[in-house]
């Protein structure tokens, strides 16, 4: 007896130990996968989506200067024609405005900037996916309206969360999720945009957002839902709501 208590407490030892250690990111990795393997299927992708916007904007807010850098996060805008889009992270500055779309998958990655659709293979299964330049370019393009500034001010970066290897030759702009903030630093070169129509700028897309009825958000995830079923200038000023 007593030398299974003994077995038993150096066990919780080396657990602590490992937990001491882990980073703060990964309790939470943890608990998104338990999550997405006891939830039901149809909440399986929602939950792995919102989990990887997360843990990104957790560490954003972490490695960015928040008076520099102006995170927005999950915005939905109107499109030109008639319909919505969401986006996951905005990150306004004086060199840009960063435009992030986020994937969360667990595998290999396979995909190019020309293909429509890219692959991911995880064991035995084998999924495609939009090809998530094109869907943030899209993004950009209604930024771009709303706000009446030159796409040349937008920066586009796909960021890929959860345990995830590329193995074909990635675009610059696509990422792990824990290389975005250093790629934002190596873009911070040029000030392009004026301090003051920073604060402008995040005022605006707030102003857009708030357009939206609670009957067009609803939509958006249902049409969201139905998919996955089946299948600033240096002058100027900036277009508001």
């Amino acid at each position: 007896m007593q030398s299974q208590l003994d077995i038993a407490t150096i066990l919780m030892k080396v657990v602590k130990s490992v937990c001491d250690n882990m980073p703060w990111y990964s309790w939470f990795v943890i608990v998104a996968v338990i999550a997405v393997k006891v939830l039901r299927p149809a909440f399986k992708a929602k939950i792995k989506g919102w989990s990887g916007e997360v843990l990104l904007d957790r560490f954003l807010k972490m490695r960015l200067d928040g008076t520099k850098y102006k995170i927005l996060r999950d915005i939905m805008l109107p499109t030109d024609d008639g319909a919505t889009t969401q986006i996951d992270h905005i990150v306004v500055s004086q060199w840009g405005i960063f435009v992030i779309e986020t994937k969360t998958y667990s595998g290999w990655v396979f995909g190019d900037a020309n293909s429509a659709q890219w692959t991911v293979t995880h064991f035995k299964r084998k999924d495609r996916f939009q090809n998530p330049l094109r869907q943030n370019y899209r993004h950009i393009d209604t930024l771009s309206e709303c706000l009446g500034i030159s796409k040349d001010y937008f920066k586009t970066i796909v960021a890929f969360c959860g345990e995830t290897t590329f193995k074909t030759q990635m675009p610059p702009e696509v990422m792990l999720f824990c290389d975005v903030p250093d790629y934002i630093h190596r873009q911070s070169v040029d000030v392009i945009i004026k301090a003051e129509q920073v604060s402008e700028i995040v005022e605006a897309i707030h102003e857009w957002q708030a357009t939206l009825s609670r009957e067009r958000r609803a939509s958006h995830v249902a049409n969201l839902k139905k998919r996955h079923k089946t299948s600033t200038a240096r002058s100027g000023n900036i277009r508001r709501r």
